[in-house]
């Protein structure tokens, strides 16, 4: 596989974890507008134009997915 370095970013995962609230913020703006109108669409882009960066970035087409907590059942026993 093949690295690619971005010149600037060296932590791609970090710069775009800082960036989650931003993104969650403009999710709650969405949600404020209504359906389909521009001012929806725009947020909306935006959070799309966030998502493929982070993608094109790290590499991981679900970044700002919320992730399962694991199950604990199948892993190391303690004790």
């Amino acid at each position: 596989m093949v690295r690619v370095r971005y010149i600037g970013i060296t932590d791609a995962k970090r710069v775009f974890a800082e960036l989650r609230p931003y993104r969650e913020r403009l999710i709650d703006l969405q949600g404020r507008c209504e359906p389909f109108h521009a001012d929806f669409l725009i947020l909306h882009a935006a959070q799309k134009a966030l998502d493929a960066a982070a993608h094109y970035f790290t590499g991981d087409p679900n970044f700002f997915a919320l992730k399962p907590e694991q199950s604990r059942f199948g892993g190391p026993r303690e004790g």
